[in-house]
């Protein structure tokens, strides 16, 4: 799963952390319910390896992590009972760990993508390592084709599965309107939004209908099947 690519540069993310520590607290904060060992972590952030053991030290010492040694293995892990885990784990999922993966993948897109967030159990910050990376998006001219390739990297990067939901406008005003459940129960969960933000939504809830369904179903829900 190691990528240099991995730090999308968030301005949140560079304001509070070093460039070094936004990929240890990506990698480990993104899957917070695995463990991993010393060497992997630096092959995954792909930086130097006496930085990043000098930033495993020190969050290991701020309680941020958690350290097990078994044999000559040492494991690093997410802490769950440091006090501010919570904390952390949503300033990492809404800025430079997965939503930041994600939206450097959909910004070669452009203007294609009028409204994109992440929904489900990542934006409910209850996800385990098996969880999927639900996705919503909404454009125009948007296509399933066009997302596919542009989220692949983004799905490496992560090591998860990416669930992209691809919407025409029309099409997603039309059939929320008409009360489709899961337009409506993703539209009302938690949302981190990537492309856009709540009044953008709130305008195509709102006015979209005007365009009626003259643009064609861009298709429905696809898993992106990980490349190996």
């Amino acid at each position: 799963m190691g990528n240099n690519n991995r730090m999308p540069g968030d301005p949140i993310g560079a304001a509070l952390f070093g460039a070094t520590r936004q990929a240890v607290l990506g990698l480990l904060f993104g899957h917070t319910d695995r463990r991993f060992y010393q060497r992997q972590i630096i092959r995954s952030v792909a930086l130097g390896s006496g930085t990043v053991q000098r930033e495993l030290e020190q969050l290991v010492g701020a309680g941020i992590l958690a350290r097990t040694v078994e044999g000559r293995q040492t494991y690093f892990q997410a802490n769950r009972a440091c006090p501010v885990f919570e904390e952390m784990h949503g300033i990492v999922r809404k800025t430079f760990g997965v939503a930041g993966v994600l939206q450097s993948g959909l910004a070669r897109l452009g203007a294609k993508v009028q409204l994109a967030f992440i929904c489900g159990s990542v934006a409910a910050g209850a996800e385990t390592s098996s969880s999927d990376v639900d996705v919503m998006i909404i454009g125009k001219r948007v296509s399933v084709e066009d997302i596919v390739p542009a989220l692949a990297e983004a799905q490496r990067n992560l090591a998860r599965e990416v669930n992209p939901s691809v919407y025409r406008t029309a099409e997603f005003s039309s059939k929320l309107a008409q009360g489709q459940h899961f337009l409506t129960s993703v539209v009302s969960g938690p949302k981190i939004f990537l492309i856009g933000d709540e009044n953008e939504l709130g305008r195509l809830v709102q006015g979209g209908l005007a365009q009626g369904a003259q643009d064609e179903p861009a298709g429905n829900r696809r898993s992106l099947r990980r490349r190996r």
